[in-house]
């Protein structure tokens, strides 16, 4: 698949000038007076149609001689939810003594400052901020330029320009964890390993020994005992983290960054959320999403060029265009000591699936429940309270069943949500177990 380009600047020529209704009524008008006041000897009418000829003559001999072409860019193709941005429109050459002005069509989740998207044309150039209320990729309204001669005798347009795209990261919601990652394995991370070696976590202080540090040296206890003591650290390792993202659904009303989010917003919010929390640790990051079709593949990485990367990714989710998905694609090739996050609503059974299928081959598997709690609190009518609460039932023997399976369900609520349970699973995984002789 190619990668995916926006569009930043648009420019089209405008076209040929042509008159307009009022400058053929004048000519007509005055053309038709001064005959007739010749005719009918009334020098009163000749006095009333002479405004109008002086109009028709004044407009013909300022009439523009050249083409026109306008060009529109916006000021930033990527941004965050609820960021803005301006969309500056220019005319060129700029002609003197032109009237003109510049609309943006309204288009769902992108908000237009002034609200009514029409700004005037001064000097040839027009600016209109545009707010991002809801992450995607998506185009902005179609931009218009109309532009008028003097008295109004000639005009172009409006003609509309080539359309402008960009793209919208999620913004990623609070979340922290003072938890340690299980499984860290690599040596730039920030979680501490049970070895002894170079890092920041404190283990004991022992006598020095040829090469080490001159500043690991503990003077207290050196002065104290007549030798040479210095500190010595645990080891820091990186964990593998892998992120499975449920783009089924998209449940609730689309509200966008101001008001209540859908199953979806609250889904790549959350991997948003989590992937800028490891990767700031330095911890390997793998996404792979179920469920949206022309996903590009995001690899294992580290650092903030990736986050960036997986912004963009989560970005170009549209749900539910790939029904047929499996998931089989997505969970191929997963490292066996990875830690799987599962973020989901778990309305689709596809998704449930798929965390058995991992838990079945012995990964350390929590799934994040991302449903939102407002859609069954107000339900609009009687229907649809008990479509939700037999809905509901299923899901809870869904979520009882990987519970069985000694998955853990977590629902998502911010920071800390899974402090608890991945404290539970490093400690799993540290604790003794038996093993065959």
């Amino acid at each position: 698949m190619p990668h995916w380009q926006p569009h930043r600047t648009a420019s089209r020529r405008l076209g040929a000038w042509e008159s307009t209704a009022a400058h053929q009524r004048a000519i007509l008008l005055g053309a038709a007076g001064a005959v007739s006041a010749v005719v009918a000897r009334r020098p009163d009418l000749l006095v009333i149609v002479t405004p109008l000829v002086v109009a028709a003559v004044w407009g013909h001999l300022t009439r523009p001689r050249v083409e026109v072409t306008g060009t529109a860019r916006l000021g930033d193709t990527t941004l965050r939810e609820g960021s803005v941005t301006g969309l500056h429109v220019r005319t060129t050459p700029a002609l003197p003594d032109l009237h003109g002005v510049v609309t943006v069509a309204r288009v769902p989740w992108v908000e237009r400052k002034p609200s009514s998207g029409i700004a005037e044309l001064d000097d040839g150039s027009a600016a209109i901020g545009l707010r991002s209320t809801r992450w995607g990729r998506r185009r902005i309204g179609t931009v218009s330029i109309a532009l008028v001669s003097s008295w109004g005798a000639f005009r172009v347009g409006p003609v509309d320009l080539p359309d402008l795209d960009w793209a919208t990261l999620p913004v990623p919601a609070s979340f922290d964890a003072s938890a340690p990652t299980p499984h860290p394995r690599g040596i730039v991370g920030l979680n501490r390993s049970n070895r002894p070696g170079s890092g920041s976590e404190f283990n004991t202080i022992r006598q020095f020994h040829p090469g080490d540090r001159l500043r690991r040296i503990h003077w207290p206890v050196s002065m104290r005992t007549g030798t040479l003591h210095v500190t010595s650290t645990f080891t820091d390792e990186d964990a593998h983290v892998f992120l499975l993202v449920d783009c089924f659904s998209d449940l609730g009303p689309r509200e966008g960054i101001d008001g209540r989010p859908t199953s979806l917003d609250v889904t790549v919010r959350a991997a948003g959320a989590i992937s800028e929390h490891f990767l700031r640790s330095n911890d390997r990051l793998t996404l792979r999403t179920v469920g949206a079709a022309e996903v590009p593949t995001l690899g294992v990485g580290s650092g903030t060029n990736h986050l960036r990367r997986v912004l963009d990714t989560l970005a170009a989710i549209a749900p539910a265009t790939e029904r047929r998905d499996t998931g089989e694609r997505a969970i191929r090739g997963v490292d066996p000591m990875a830690l799987c996050l599962v973020l989901s609503p778990l309305v689709e059974p596809t998704m449930v699936t798929l965390a058995h299928t991992l838990a079945a081959r012995g990964m350390t598997v929590v799934v994040v429940d991302t449903f939102p709690d407002h859609l069954v609190l107000d339900p609009k009518s009687v229907h649809q309270a008990l479509a939700w609460r037999i809905r509901l039932l299923g899901r809870e023997a869904d979520v009882h069943s990987l519970r069985l399976r000694g998955v853990p369900v977590v629902p998502w609520h911010g920071p800390g949500s899974l402090d608890h349970v991945l404290r539970d699973i490093a400690r799993r995984a540290s604790a003794p177990r038996m093993a065959r002789r």
